[in-house]
């Protein structure tokens, strides 16, 4: 059907006397899959108080609204119930996605907000 397609342009072209006839852009497909990692969080032994976790997933969906404009709408959940360390403990939590989100806080729970404005390289 391509072919078909193709020659029928370029017949037309050809007819016309018109200049080469530039097929549309072919969109780039890049598909990335993501692992599972196992990370040991902790609380430094010389803290003074408690370190809590905030540890959040995300699932984004992209779409596109004209030629210029992207939607992406994300909701973040949970991966594993906030959880505090008393200072010198350690604690690993697996299964982890491989592009959470987290924060620690000293004597509060992290809130989504906080994790999002400024999460915690790993």
């Amino acid at each position: 059907m391509k072919k078909l397609i193709h020659s029928t342009l370029l017949a037309s072209v050809m007819c016309a006397g018109a200049g080469v006839l530039a097929a549309p852009p072919q969109p780039y497909v890049i598909v990335t899959r993501l692992g599972v990692s196992t990370t040991t969080f902790g609380c430094g032994a010389g803290n003074i108080g408690v370190c809590h976790y905030l540890i959040l997933k995300s699932l984004c969906q992209d779409k596109m609204l004209d030629e210029r404009t992207k939607e992406r709408t994300c909701s973040y959940t949970e991966v594993v119930p906030p959880f505090k360390l008393l200072p010198g403990e350690k604690r690993t939590v697996g299964d982890l996605p491989a592009d959470y989100l987290y924060s620690m806080k000293m004597n509060a729970t992290p809130t989504v907000d906080e994790v999002l404005k400024s999460p915690s390289p790993h």
